[in-house]
């Protein structure tokens, strides 16, 4: 299969989690033996420094004319990349990454459209409706009208949108290797504070955690991400403040548990599926196992917010038990998230969806 993407982030396996998730599911693709070529118009402050890799094409978009541009936001929202005049090959599924991409492959024959998240959903869980939200849930729906073909990471992201949507697992660089377990109590919560979810997420552990120091006599707690500052967090007993990282496993072989009360926001954490990659049980929410491939027992502890303290104490009074769960977590994410086995997934949902053979092979 020839497969076009249309790229808002560095395919990195350290970057951004739609910039690991691009390289992953990308690089797996390849590896089956399908062709893929991409073309990056732009990439996030927070992407890593450097060339794409060698099937990704980097070439910056701009708008020619800002005010027009604003207005055609308005009448049709996020569709500025249409502008720029990219064509699919014909004979080439033309994937769209991310939501912002869309409008580069809209008219293409076999087009596609990715769904990380919905917006709406993730305004309610912060309680807060912006403009923006509402542009973005507007190009959701245009985008659900005029994809050829819909890929959403949940059935709660797909959910509502008319065209035909097939949930497919997010892909994930899994690493080799794992860092050794760490048996002292330390929770871990590594995140990009600069989102509203993450910040509430941080408020809820936070009113907990003199809680889980008075029932675990040393407990400590390791923040770590960009814009940490933003979430307004002051001096507290057992709490370290790290900031940002090169790699998150600097932060993640320092924890025994990840502790992640999510809102009710949409779509797969990748901080969650991250953390059971390398081998860390999660304690957190059903949102935060949205769209995972975790079975019971498998990755993660869930519990809702009023049960959440209880929850992170018990496991963190568990090494032998969240050892267990964590290597559990871990087989799961290989064998449903892991590039080939995700690439699979997408590789055939887009086959069944355009009539064409998921093996590799030259479309008519």
């Amino acid at each position: 299969m020839k497969i076009a993407v249309v790229a808002g982030e560095l395919p990195h396996p350290e970057g951004t989690a739609a910039g690991r998730d691009l390289w992953a599911w990308c690089e797996g693709a390849r590896h089956l033996g399908h062709e893929v070529r991409a073309w990056l118009w732009m990439r996030s402050p927070s992407s890593p420094s450097g060339p794409p890799p060698p099937w990704c094409d980097e070439e910056p978009f701009t708008a020619p004319n800002r005010w027009r541009a604003h207005v055609r936001a308005v009448l049709r929202p996020r569709q500025e990349l249409e502008l720029a005049g990219w064509c699919a090959p014909d004979d080439a599924v033309a994937v769209a990454d991310h939501l912002w991409s869309f409008a580069a492959v809209r008219h293409a024959q076999r087009s596609v459209a990715t769904m990380h998240f919905r917006s709406l959903l993730d305004a309610r869980a912060v309680g807060s409706l912006t403009v923006q939200d509402v542009q973005m849930a507007r190009a959701e729906r245009l985008a659900g009208r005029h994809a050829g073909l819909v890929v959403a990471y949940s059935a709660r992201v797909g959910a509502g949108l008319r065209r035909p949507v097939a949930v497919v697992p997010i892909a994930f660089p899994v690493p080799t290797s794992t860092p050794a377990q760490v048996d002292e109590p330390v929770a871990a919560l590594l995140a990009d504070w600069s989102w509203p979810p993450n910040r509430r997420a941080l408020a809820v552990l936070l009113r907990c955690w003199p809680e889980v120091r008075d029932a675990v006599p040393g407990a400590r707690l390791v923040l770590g991400g960009r814009n940490l500052e933003r979430a307004g967090v002051g001096a507290m007993a057992g709490v370290e403040q790290v900031g940002p990282v090169a790699s998150s496993v600097e932060v993640l072989a320092r924890a025994a548990v990840v502790a992640f009360p999510c809102p009710a926001s949409s779509g797969p954490k990748v901080k969650v599926l991250e953390a059971c990659a390398y081998g860390r049980a999660v304690v957190t929410t059903a949102s935060g196992v949205e769209g995972l491939a975790l079975g019971a027992g498998a990755g993660a502890v869930v519990s809702d917010d009023a049960g959440f303290c209880g929850a992170l104490v018990a496991t963190l009074r568990d090494p032998a038990g969240r050892s267990a769960m964590a290597a559990l977590g871990r087989q799961q994410v290989e064998s449903h998230h892991a590039p080939v086995p995700a690439a699979a997934s997408r590789v055939a949902a887009m086959a069944k969806a355009f009539g064409l053979e998921a093996a590799p092979s030259t479309l008519a």
